[in-house]
């Protein structure tokens, strides 16, 4: 028989076994793979092996490496193209030219990993996304492409907002490079660019930043949120985790996974999504079925802010209920041996203020004294640095690349179980034994 007839009938045995596994968990963690079998190897040896996903709740993508590979993290050779060790491992996972290489963590949205572009040779961030859950939460996809033409289904508006992302371009926020899908999985991959020096802080710590370093980040951020606003997107998840540095230890804002969309002069939100200790008084209460967004950002970078600058939270406590509480009614402290200055505290308080309505604005922050170092330093105005993005039909329809059925593509729909994947071999293997 000749190599190419007995890889054939090879890969077609692990497609048909794939085929067969039985989809009994999430809905979210379908994988594409290229997998290349090596004639030495019958499919019986095969093993699939993917690693633990680690559910940390707080996870984001660390953005794209803009310099070439590492020697120490050269570019893949074939053999991690290949089954040379019997096991088919997370080396041999492609999505086109992407190549999965190692987890950068799993939020309460979507997993990420960092993947090697075969073309560039240069590294990126890929989340993987449910659309099912996108679809759900379709948060903030509701302006209207040019030509007045409504999009009119909840995928629709996802591939809205796709579009909207691909068209930031501001130097405060992560940059979204493309995104994939394949219309007959649940699954959608963004790849965004890797930042070099990931997280600003992270939160606890014993050791936070110094004031001026501190200063710094907080420009960069309050920049980068004023130009989304400017794009009246409501990013609902402010927090150290979510702002990254590049190799300039520049601060991009990152992950807009709830983040929402508005008309007019603000967003009114009914639901309740983020991360809990970062929540304001309003959306915590129970009170009102509506607030507003843009006092809902400021209250999060002012915890944000807090977080910098102490090392911890504000408002903490292992029981939701009870944090909802400690949040609505407790003041703000400040530990003992803190040296915060009380410029630096007077900010905090503003943008900690238990009523929306009288709670800073972002245009304020600007100017306050300790953001400026009492008038030296001068952010640029809006207009200086924030232009209006529009997208058209074309954008919409072009947002998002589709994958290839190739011969040698196989969706393994392997369901996370304990964070972990199945093996779909194990059967096989059973069954060969009894």
């Amino acid at each position: 028989m000749s190599h190419n007839v007995e890889d054939e009938l090879i890969m077609n045995t692990v497609i048909e076994k794939v085929g067969k596994v039985k989809l009994n968990s999430r809905s979210d963690s379908g994988i594409a793979l290229t997998v290349n079998v090596n004639e030495e190897h019958s499919e019986n040896d095969a093993e699939l092996k993917v690693p633990h996903e680690l559910d940390s709740g707080t996870s984001s993508p660390t953005h794209r490496k803009t310099t070439k590979l590492a020697q120490n993290d050269s570019k893949p050779s074939r053999q991690h193209q290949t089954v040379t060790s019997n096991k088919i491992t997370q080396e041999n996972m492609k999505l086109n030219q992407y190549l999965l290489k190692n987890d950068l963590g799993r939020g309460a949205y979507g997993m990420v990993k960092l993947v090697y572009n075969e073309d560039d040779q240069n590294l990126y961030a890929m989340k993987i996304l449910s659309k099912k859950k996108l679809i759900k939460q379709a948060g903030f996809a509701r302006r209207p492409p040019k030509g007045g033409k409504k999009r009119v289904t909840p995928l629709d508006r996802v591939y809205q907002e796709i579009a909207l992302l691909k068209k930031f371009n501001h130097p405060n926020v992560v940059k979204l490079i493309e995104v994939l899908d394949d219309p007959e999985e649940d699954n959608l991959y963004m790849v965004f660019e890797l930042l070099n020096n990931g997280e600003i802080l992270e939160v606890p710590t014993s050791e936070p930043l110094d004031e001026e370093t501190t200063k710094r980040r907080f420009r960069d951020v309050v920049l980068g949120l004023e130009y989304l606003h400017y794009q009246k997107i409501i990013h609902r998840d402010i927090k150290p985790s979510n702002l990254l540095l590049d190799e300039n230890n520049t601060v991009k804002i990152a992950d807009f996974g709830v983040s929402q969309e508005f008309s007019g002069h603000d967003a009114e939100i009914s639901n309740t999504v983020g991360t809990p200790a970062f929540l304001p008084p309003e959306a915590v209460s129970g009170d009102a079925d509506k607030f507003l967004g843009r006092p809902l950002d400021v209250w999060a970078l002012g915890v944000t802010l807090y977080c910098l600058l102490v090392g911890d939270t504000p408002f903490k406590s292992s029981h939701i209920l009870e944090l909802h509480e400690k949040i609505l009614k407790e003041k703000v402290t400040f530990p003992a041996t803190s040296t915060i200055s009380r410029e630096a505290r007077d900010l905090i308080n503003r943008m900690l203020e238990k009523d929306p309505a009288t709670r800073i604005t972002l245009s304020d922050i600007k100017v306050h004294d300790w953001v400026t170092s009492h008038g030296s330093v001068v952010l640029p105005s809006e207009r200086q640095h924030c232009d209006l993005v529009t997208i058209t039909e074309e954008d919409v329809q072009s947002c998002v690349k589709s994958i290839p059925k190739l011969n040698t593509l196989i969706l393994v729909k392997s369901m996370l179980k304990r964070h972990s994947f199945k093996n779909p071999m194990n059967a096989s293997k059973k069954t060969q034994k009894t």
